[in-house]
């Protein structure tokens, strides 16, 4: 987690050494993103901060070990429906 102008950054990461199974982002499937918001609802509970503004975002990183290697930056990867 982190903060940016006053919103609350939930960051997923997901690596991939090569894509053979998809890539680092498609990784992040609607079980995971349910996961990190009940997640992120219990710390937003626990500190008092339910109204606090907040997002999910993904650092999806591939071709880990190789020189070909990239990092991608997904702000705003999803949503929580209310």
């Amino acid at each position: 987690m982190a903060r940016l102008d006053g919103v609350l950054v939930f960051v997923e990461v997901k690596a991939r050494r090569s894509n053979r199974h998809g890539s680092a982002a498609d990784a992040i499937s609607p079980w995971k993103r349910r996961r990190v918001a009940a997640m992120a609802l219990d710390y937003l509970a626990w500190t008092g901060n339910l109204d606090a503004p907040c997002r999910f975002d993904v650092v999806a990183i591939d071709g880990v070990g190789s020189p070909a290697m990239t990092v991608r930056v997904i702000d705003h990867a999803w949503e929580i429906d209310n």
